[in-house]
């Protein structure tokens, strides 16, 4: 069972649930299931059903189950409708809920696990509450091992939702009524796990606090990129436990600046650094960017630039006219800059026909081999 506790009022919440058994108040939790909507399956069950999903992960990504066909990618429980649909990475979100905000979230499988959240491997996506309101969720579906109490933050970086074990709730809670604070900022404020998310913050004493006057250190390999670096992000965890893998679905070249900034403010500068974009079209995205951003880290750092790839068509081959220039733009740094090198991963899909699924995806089956050959070439680089 499933039960969620909602802000207002939170210290009259709070006070009682410090004398019920266990946390669980029933005048103050409401049960919260959500029940499937039959729908007529179509002609191409085979595409529209996916039949590696169990019911359980089918529920957390919002989809409809359906017996015999498996998890719908276009029809929601009720309530809910279509939010992600990119073949292979469906979900969806509530039909009132707050914009921006749906049954799962794009966390890295790293801090999804640290989280004590599920990740559901199948569509890369770490399992998140979509209603906003509640203060807590107690039994959390999205939760994993002795973490039962689900706590939404903001999903966003530093501050993602987390679950909790019961007794560190209960400790948390009586810990909100002396601070005067909300049980989700007192989470966020004594988090370990996320302290180091946020630049210029360091966890002392079970709290994390800004500190002021202090260099980042710590380097490391960052690897930035879209799509691809998100779908992959856990199996190259597995090959690269000491990368840090920021990837986003559609994210555009215009972001690598900040993100490298935002890397630098948490670790200090890269020693080495990948750049898997491109794809994503961006006519505010020029050479001068790209090469702006490769002379803002040391020459000392290595470089591996991973070459887009975006097939429009297949038969003939037309690719994306930024894929293309984005291609010509590394190939010509790599050649010009020290400590650089060019991922031709064109060729790569060229002779392993069958790895995209729809011309710049890499499909779920073969998102193990693109990890090995990210850290392959990352070895020759």
């Amino acid at each position: 069972m499933t039960t969620a506790l909602h802000l207002a009022p939170f210290r009259r919440a709070l006070a009682a649930l410090l004398t019920a058994v266990c946390l669980v108040a029933p005048a103050l939790l409401s049960q919260a299931p959500i029940p499937a909507v039959a729908a007529a399956p179509p002609a191409d069950a085979a595409a529209a059903y996916d039949r590696s999903l169990q019911v359980g992960d089918c529920d957390l990504l919002g989809r409809e189950f359906v017996d015999h066909l498996g998890c719908s990618r276009t029809s929601c429980v009720e309530g809910a409708v279509p939010w992600r649909k990119t073949f292979g990475a469906e979900a969806c979100a509530l039909r009132d809920g707050v914009k921006g905000y749906g049954y799962v979230a794009t966390v890295d499988a790293r801090l999804c696990t640290a989280l004590s959240r599920r990740w559901i491997g199948q569509v890369n996506y770490c399992a998140s509450e979509p209603d906003r309101s509640p203060v807590a969720v107690y039994d959390a579906p999205q939760c994993v091992g002795a973490a039962t109490v689900y706590v939404p933050l903001d999903e966003s970086e530093g501050y993602y939702d987390e679950c909790l074990t019961l007794e560190r709730a209960n400790l948390l809670v009586e810990q909100a009524i002396l601070d005067g604070l909300t049980l989700p900022d007192e989470v966020a404020l004594r988090s370990s796990v996320q302290c180091p998310l946020r630049p210029g913050h360091a966890y002392a004493d079970g709290v994390c606090v800004a500190q002021s006057g202090v260099q980042p250190s710590g380097g490391g390999v960052v690897m930035i990129g879209d799509s691809l670096t998100w779908r992959g992000s856990d199996e190259l965890a597995r090959l690269r436990p000491t990368f840090t893998l920021d990837g986003e679905p559609a994210r555009p070249p215009t972001e690598l600046a900040g993100r490298l900034d935002h890397f630098r403010a948490g670790r200090g500068q890269p020693d080495g650094l990948i750049i898997e974009l491109g794809t994503v079209p961006a006519k505010a995205f020029a050479r001068r960017d790209l090469e702006r951003a490769l002379r803002s880290v040391p020459a000392t750092t290595r470089v591996m630039l991973i070459q887009p790839y975006y097939e429009l068509s297949s038969q003939p081959l037309v690719l994306t006219p930024q894929s293309k220039r984005v291609d010509a733009w590394m190939r010509a740094l790599a050649g010009s800059r020290p400590r650089t090198c060019a991922a031709d991963w064109p060729a790569y899909v060229r002779s392993h026909p069958g790895t995209l699924q729809d011309g710049v995806h890499v499909k779920h089956a073969a998102e193990g081999r693109w990890a090995h050959w990210i850290s392959q070439q990352w070895d020759r680089c």
